[in-house]
């Protein structure tokens, strides 16, 4: 298995006492393939994501990356998080956006041009490079943050609600460049949404999560064809049928404990954990 999660619990010290938001969570990720998590909001599928790329140690439990453990953000892995206009400096243009995780690994200015080059080309944003990202829509600032995960060439990308604050349209031609990148590239992919029709879309597996304290209800297998197509996928019958059980499955667990106010593991990350061992390249803010 190129990822595996293992009775992972996590839980908060707050003034009222321990707040335990990951109760007991296990399943497994092959290489090449695409894992949703979905669950009620407040089940803790951002703190379990945290966990996976090593920003986060759980409480008990562990997650292992081909049979080695996660106690630090490994090189083979790269994040992509929902706030975009967050995650890219603004005052970087789009090359050097794409580029900041790669100066700690590669030294030649020529191999991380080229990264770059072949990133920003798999995502459709060829030409873009010295455009700042206050100059690009939403989606295309998206397509910027998935372009720097896929420079890095990592095993495994991990995708927290990447789509969220994006329009419809520019939502479905996002969900089709991540089936383009996992097909061209071969790339592992574990992706937290709310929107049940997504993961039912993209995914290979998906795995939903009970209401916290969380663990995993079911692990449901998509046997939907591959080549999937916004329009004809969703028509089939076995996409309404895959979608209803999920909904069923959240619906019937989603009441375990109240949410409450948020815990630290509502935080957004800080643009420099976007890439696992990197650090800002030496640049001030104008």
């Amino acid at each position: 298995m190129m990822l595996e999660v293992q009775s992972l619990q996590k839980s908060f010290d707050t003034s009222s006492g321990p707040l335990n938001v990951i109760s007991d969570v296990s399943f497994s990720v092959a290489a090449g393939e695409l894992v949703s998590i979905v669950g009620p909001s407040g089940a803790g599928k951002t703190t379990l994501l945290r966990c996976i790329s090593g920003l986060m140690q759980p409480t008990s439990g562990s997650v292992e990356l081909v049979g080695s453990p996660v106690l630090a953000p490994p090189k083979e892995m790269a994040c992509v998080f929902q706030d975009y206009s967050r995650s890219l400096f603004p005052w970087f243009k789009v090359q050097r956006n794409v580029e900041l995780p790669l100066y700690n690994k590669f030294k030649s200015t020529a191999e991380r041009k080229e990264r770059v080059r072949r990133a920003l080309s798999e995502v459709g944003l060829t030409g873009f490079e010295n455009s700042y990202p206050w100059q690009l829509s939403g989606g295309m600032q998206q397509r910027v943050a998935i372009a720097r995960g896929l420079a890095y060439e990592p095993s495994v990308l991990l995708m927290d609600e990447p789509f969220a604050s994006v329009d419809a349209q520019t939502r479905a031609d996002l969900e089709d460049l991540v089936l383009k990148v996992r097909d061209d590239l071969g790339i592992t992919i574990v992706l937290v949404t709310h929107d049940i029709d997504e993961a039912v879309y993209l995914s290979d597996r998906v795995v939903v999560m009970s209401a916290r304290p969380s663990t995993v209800v079911e692990v449901l297998p998509v046997d939907l064809p591959r080549g999937r197509d916004q329009i004809s996928t969703k028509e089939i019958p076995r996409f309404a049928e895959l979608r209803s059980h999920v909904l069923t499955l959240i619906r019937s667990r989603g009441d375990r404990e109240p949410v409450g106010p948020p815990s630290s593991s509502d935080e957004t990350i800080a643009p420099h954990q976007l890439a696992p061992h990197s650090e800002s390249h030496p640049g001030a803010q104008p």
